[in-house]
């Protein structure tokens, strides 16, 4: 039984290999063989993980069995690839044609398409390694002197003069009328308030000389006018209750994997009412043990088979979105089902 068996050192890592093994639109950029369309003609016979595909190709009279086999290294991944006739034969001339393809697809157009994928991860904002480092401005703390014996004579003099203005509080206390007129207040410069009239006994309107009877409009205690109730100020702080936000998300598969192998989706969140969302999550339910390798515009974290997308803020009218991308291992037509703030996505 004749076999073609090649192996190749690729300086990316393993997952970005088996994306280009597996996806289909960029398993189509890459493997061209003479006379054979392998995305449209393979059959999967079997996944393991992301280390090992098997799958047949048929071709006229010709069956052939391809392994791929993926193993990470220090500074990448190997990929070996091994295919042999199930049944049929090849020509020589068409084997040593179809080893000529796969030397090229191999180490040319495979380590071109990685590239690629790797220069689409790659943050332009970010700064380039070896430049120099932004300035770091020094903040020195001020340290005030110490004035710990003036602040002593300070005290000192407050003692005293807080004494003082308590002998005088007492003096006036004392000092008011037998008949109970208190004394005159000191002068700030505005007029003093003029002395309730009260009525005597006698019918002699005067300033409180006799026991007075107190007026309607008089306190029973002191005999001041009582002042009319007043509703209380609204308190300072209070808002009116917040707008609320109402979530919406639209869920698309963009593209599937080789032969239905994984797939890529998108969801698009809106936000439709007056207020903003302190923050959103879309809760995607996947089939079987299919397992999300990695996700642009969210963070997600995976829980058997629901994975939970999570964002930021997101503003009245305002949407964001969101795409993920999905490992199967089998043929998978995608998510069981998509929510956002418990309702279904369209």
């Amino acid at each position: 039984m004749s076999e073609i068996r090649m192996d190749v050192d690729l300086e990316h890592p393993a997952e970005r290999v088996w994306r280009a093994l597996t996806e289909e639109k960029l398993l189509s950029q890459w493997l061209e063989l003479p006379g054979f369309a392998p995305v449209g003609e393979a059959e999967v016979t079997g996944v393991e993980g992301q280390r090992r595909l098997a799958m047949l190709w048929d071709k006229d009279e010709l069956s052939t069995r391809l392994v791929w086999e993926l193993t990470p290294t220090p500074d990448g991944a190997t990929l070996i690839l091994r295919q042999s006739c199930v049944y049929g034969e090849w020509e020589d001339a068409e084997r040593e044609e179809l080893r000529a393809a796969y030397d090229a697809v191999l180490h040319e157009r495979l380590p071109a398409i990685l590239d690629w994928l790797a220069f689409q991860e790659v943050d332009l904002n970010a700064p380039a390694p070896g430049s120099p480092a932004e300035p770091v401005t020094e903040v020195i703390p001020f340290v005030a002197p110490d004035h710990r014996k003036s602040r002593g004579r300070r005290r000192v003099a407050l003692s005293t003069a807080g004494l003082v203005l308590l002998a005088i509080v007492a003096v006036a206390a004392l000092t008011r009328t037998g008949d109970g007129e208190p004394a005159a207040a000191p002068q700030t410069g505005a007029p003093a308030a003029p002395s309730p009239t009260v009525t005597t006994p006698g019918g002699v309107a005067g300033l409180g000389t006799g026991a007075a009877s107190p007026s309607p409009s008089a306190s029973p205690t002191t005999g001041t006018p009582t002042r009319p109730a007043t509703s209380a100020p609204p308190k300072e702080g209070t808002t009116a209750p917040a707008a609320p936000a109402v979530l919406g998300a639209d869920y698309e598969t963009t593209s599937r994997g080789i032969l239905g192998l994984g797939y890529e989706g998108k969801v698009t969140v809106s936000n439709t009412g007056k207020g903003a969302a302190a923050q959103w999550a879309v809760i995607i339910t996947l089939r079987g043990r299919a397992q999300v390798t990695e996700a642009d515009g969210a963070e997600f974290r995976q829980e058997g088979n629901k994975v939970t997308f999570t964002g930021a803020d997101l503003a009245a009218a305002a949407s964001v979105t969101f795409e993920f991308v999905v490992d199967s291992g089998l043929a998978d037509e995608g998510p069981e089902a998509c929510e956002v703030d418990g309702k279904p996505c369209s």
